[in-house]
């Protein structure tokens, strides 16, 4: 695998991880409070069993609400004590969670009338009120089972049904993948961006070397440029060297210059005598 690759995937990473904590965060809140919720058919007892009353460790509050007006009654118990009131009454039970949607999972069963629940001596809880009722779950007597109804055994019908559980730690992992997620797709794109500023930077601003014979000088002084050619002061004499400018292959701000060695001319012979 190159560099470059593991450096994207790095940033993949990271922006996952990022995303992912945002996601959680806008649910959870800055308490860590995660809040599922469903809308339960009618006619049916809503069942909350124990895989999800006990699925952590850690308090969970029931909210029931129905029109206003309607009496709600909801009460704990064995799940053994619950399932033998409950019998084979027609019932909603509430098996799980998503968190796509933060949504209850339930499924429904039986076709019949459940016991007068209200006056059952089974229940380790229970509450009642007008339009709604609350109900929060410890994990001490684990596992519990919770029925919602009335205190006669027949449905209610209800406009909602959430099921809440809180705990500070979860707002601190969330925030924590958040920095994690930023941390890592910082690195994989400096570690991408970086050596291209680098590259874009480097050969382009280098200078080209001067090209001459050995013992000769680019730089000699009093040398006089005309044109592209430059004439050196003669050397020993009948010697003369002529300097050839060619322009750099990389057009840089000085040139490259090779010099060649001066012919001596007939009128050149003429012009000393």
């Amino acid at each position: 695998m190159s560099k470059r690759v593991a450096l994207g995937l790095l940033t993949l990473v990271g922006l996952v991880l990022t995303g992912a904590g945002l996601w959680f965060s806008s649910h959870l809140g800055s308490e860590g409070s995660a809040t599922f919720t469903a809308r339960p058919g009618a006619g049916r007892l809503v069942v909350l069993e124990p895989s999800v009353l006990n699925r952590v460790d850690s308090s969970v509050t029931i909210t029931a609400k129905a029109e206003p007006g309607t009496e709600v009654w909801m009460g704990r118990a064995a799940p053994s004590d619950a399932r033998a009131l409950v019998g084979e009454a027609a019932r909603q039970s509430v098996t799980g969670v998503s968190l796509t949607d933060w949504a209850l999972r339930t499924t429904s069963s039986g076709d019949g009338q459940a016991a007068v629940l209200g006056q059952a001596d089974v229940w380790r809880q229970a509450t009642a009120g007008k339009g709604g009722a609350t109900l929060t779950v410890s994990q001490a007597d684990a596992p519990e089972t919770v029925v919602i109804g009335s205190a006669s055994g027949r449905p209610v019908e209800l406009t909602s049904l959430e099921v809440t559980w809180q705990r500070n730690a979860w707002a601190l992992q969330s925030l924590a993948l958040i920095i994690g997620g930023l941390l890592l797709a910082a690195v994989g794109v400096a570690g991408l961006w970086l050596p291209r500023r680098r590259h874009r930077s480097g050969p382009s601003g280098r200078r080209a070397r001067r090209v001459s014979p050995a013992g000769s000088s680019a730089n000699t002084p009093g040398a006089t440029r005309e044109g592209p050619v430059a004439r050196h002061p003669a050397v020993g004499g009948d010697q003369r060297q002529d300097t050839v400018v060619l322009p750099g292959a990389a057009r840089s701000t000085r040139e490259d210059t090779v010099v060649l060695p001066h012919s001596t001319t007939t009128d050149d012979k003429e012009e000393r005598a």
